[in-house]
């Protein structure tokens, strides 16, 4: 590797260390002004400050090892975390287009011709969270992976019509007039493609993206076409939307019982996961149904990050644990149930780093086979599962996940 001298070294790793720390800063503030906002910009430069210091840090001597393995794997997180984001199908690739990403891959090919790759090791996990981790891993594939209802629903032709009226007037949720039959969800390979004219965003959000996004279109269109007057109605009325919004004002709704977070947290009070109210936008998105098994396993994972979180397995997501719990993390974090608050995309990319093994988690076929190895098995469904973790190579392939979504793109208490 290149040498330079030491002063020289010191001041341009000073220096990245400082871009580090100011972008880091950006970073968290939009998140926390609007309601979890990923920058891709913002993200994307961010990870190439993290790499690029990386690059000079490997440079000294004798090189901090540890530092330099916290800021790769984060680096590698927050490609990762922009990849997997649940981004319109009609968007798909966006990220890989921003001229950025170009730059954050050439950061990290030469961080790892520079001899990077060792410092991607995983530690070899002690007995104590094996044995944790394999624990939780099957009480939460035992816990969603039961046999599904297949009973069979009311047949309300069987009633006499007043009978029938009687029962969807007592019970309008468990009664219908023509109930869908099992077996219930969707299977593989009956995936869904849907469309939707307008979508709901949190109030933050929605102001932010009109003023920074619908206006300054409209308005390009507008010097296009000046004498457009539907173009014009159009600014007007988004216009007065803005101020329509910007006067709302809520209470962040409380939590006496926990929902489930996503569809029925914000299908159920028109509110988010974190209090912040909903609010409609002409926003068309296009995204897929997902199946019964990309159901489950998103709930395993999210179960397993929950009940991880604050053990003492992963420095890392006890940190994030204890800042969700303090005064510090607002309405984004609970003193009572912080487990809830947790982000489990990103807790589950930080324990997969630190246990290659959970990357059968996230692959149907592997995850089908750890079910079946857990349910047929012989002895210990907990103790086979720690034999097998143990068994697994101390390397993990820790670029595989986002250069494989790449491929694929392009191709607490309350516990």
């Amino acid at each position: 590797m290149d040498t330079l001298p030491q002063d020289l070294l010191t001041a341009e790793i000073q220096a990245l260390g400082a871009e580090e720390l100011r972008l880091e800063s950006e970073v968290h503030r939009t998140e926390e002004s609007f309601s979890g906002l990923r920058d891709i910009d913002l993200v994307l430069s961010l990870a190439a400050a993290k790499l690029s210091l990386c690059v000079q840090l490997m440079r000294t001597a004798p090189p901090p090892a540890e530092q330099i393995t916290e800021k790769s794997l984060s680096a590698l997180r927050l490609m990762e975390g922009l990849l997997s984001e649940n981004i319109s199908e009609d968007q798909k690739g966006i990220v890989q287009a921003n001229p950025l990403y170009a730059k954050v891959r050439a950061r990290l090919e030469e961080f790892l011709l520079a001899g990077g790759g060792g410092f991607l090791e995983a530690r070899q996990a002690d007995a104590r969270a094996r044995r944790l981790l394999s624990r939780t891993i099957v009480a939460a594939i035992r816990k969603f992976t039961g046999v599904d209802d297949r009973a069979r629903p009311l047949d309300l032709e069987d009633y006499p019509p007043f009978v029938r009226k009687a029962l969807l007037f007592l019970f309008p949720v468990m009664v219908r007039e023509n109930p869908e039959q099992p077996p219930y969800g969707i299977e593989e390979g009956q995936e869904l493609t849907y469309s939707s004219r307008s979508m709901k965003l949190p109030l933050s959000q929605a102001i932010f993206y009109m003023e920074n996004e619908l206006l300054p279109e409209l308005e390009r269109k507008l010097a296009e076409s000046p004498g457009s007057r539907t173009l014009q109605d159009e600014i007007r009325g988004l216009h007065e939307r803005v101020e329509d919004y910007r006067k709302l004002r809520f209470f962040p709704r409380s939590t006496p019982v926990l929902l489930e977070k996503g569809y029925y947290t914000e299908g159920m009070t028109g509110y988010t996961a974190d209090g912040e109210m909903l609010v409609p936008l002409p926003l068309s998105v296009t995204f897929r149904s997902g199946t019964n098994l990309d159901r489950i396993m998103e709930q395993v994972r999210m179960d397993v990050v929950r009940h991880i979180a604050g053990r003492g397995v992963s420095r890392e997501l006890d940190r994030e644990y204890r800042h969700l719990r303090s005064l510090e993390s607002g309405i984004r974090g609970s003193s009572r149930t912080a487990s809830m608050k947790l982000d489990t995309a990103w807790g589950y990319r930080v324990l997969r780093q630190e246990f290659p093994f959970l990357a059968r988690l996230a692959d149907k076929r592997r995850f089908e086979e750890l079910v079946g190895e857990i349910q047929t098995g012989k002895g210990s469904a907990e103790r086979r599962v720690e034999a097998l973790m143990a068994r697994e190579p101390a390397r993990g392939d820790l670029l595989a996940p986002a250069l494989d979504r790449e491929e694929s793109v392009h191709s607490d208490p309350a516990l």
